[in-house]
């Protein structure tokens, strides 16, 4: 992918801002390039994307407009369109704060947080449930296609893709028929932000997708939690925020999502840097044991 070079000219313009003082490209990210615009009296994201275009774009846009219509706190949509030099952009505030990786290195990641971002997900997921559920069949066509994917590819053994296949099937079937809402699907240290006060606003809706509500807990629940305690005070604000109680099926849920970002992380590593794929597979085989 092309990476667009942005100047604070480019940047006034896209921005329609005549006071812009500064560009810094950010890392680079799966789908976009990313540049923290700052001017006189705000500040913005300006994401580019040459590779899956300005539909891709529209879609994240779309995701983040639905959220805000439900209470979730994003940043707003400011601006979206195709730039004749720079390509199809997305122009979006930027929202003063740290991220939880960035609270982590201080020890900051303190108890209350955990409600205040339940309830930021619950009120992504409330009100959205869509009338297709997701069925027994439907897991198992999304596991069958993570695993041919893999094994034309050969980039998992032929052991541990039974295996997977196995365990994902009986968890598909003992799962049942469940309601699907719109989810963020990469609710991850680098995309929770603590805001001043300590409210919590949610980040990069790339990935956004109608799926399962318990998707969006698999990254939480791996990279996020520190102790059981803050699990308990998560879920227990979760559902209480939704109005329902706990899902009895919940954990056997998180399991067969666990597996299956197992697999979809090898599939991601191969194209961005295939020297973690081997690490990808022990991961997954101790998921599996």
């Amino acid at each position: 992918m092309t990476t667009p070079m942005l100047d604070r000219a480019a940047a006034r313009r896209l921005a329609s801002d005549a006071e812009v003082i500064s560009v810094r490209r950010l890392p680079q990210g799966r789908f976009n390039t990313c540049w923290h615009v700052t001017g006189r009296d705000r500040s913005y994201l300006l994401k580019f994307n040459n590779r899956e275009g300005e539909a891709h774009l529209q879609k994240t846009a779309d995701a983040m407009i639905g959220a805000a219509t439900r209470g979730v706190k994003v940043p707003q949509v400011l601006r979206l369109g195709r730039d004749p030099n720079l390509g199809p952009f997305l122009l979006q505030e930027w929202l003063p704060g740290r991220t939880f990786t960035e609270a982590r290195r201080t020890d900051a990641i303190t108890a209350n947080l955990w409600p205040a971002l339940a309830e930021q997900i619950a009120l992504l997921h409330n009100g959205s449930t869509i009338a297709v559920p997701a069925t027994p069949a439907s897991r198992v066509r999304h596991l069958s296609d993570l695993l041919h994917r893999l094994g034309r590819d050969q980039l998992i053994p032929s052991d541990l893709e039974e295996v997977a296949r196995r365990r994902g099937t009986v968890l598909a079937d003992m799962l049942g028929d469940h309601p699907m809402v719109n989810t963020h699907q990469d609710i991850h240290p680098d995309n929770i932000l603590i805001r001043p006060g300590g409210q919590i606003a949610l980040l990069d809706f790339d990935h956004a997708t109608i799926a399962e509500d318990v998707s969006d807990f698999v990254k939480i629940d791996r990279w996020c939690l520190p102790a059981g305690e803050d699990r308990r005070l998560l879920l227990d604000a979760y559902w209480r925020q939704r109005g329902q109680p706990a899902d009895p099926m919940f954990e056997h849920r998180l399991s067969f999502y666990r597996l299956v970002i197992h697999l979809s992380y090898v599939l991601y590593w191969r194209v961005r840097d295939s020297t973690q794929i081997p690490g990808c597979v022990a991961a997954l085989r101790n998921e599996l044991e």
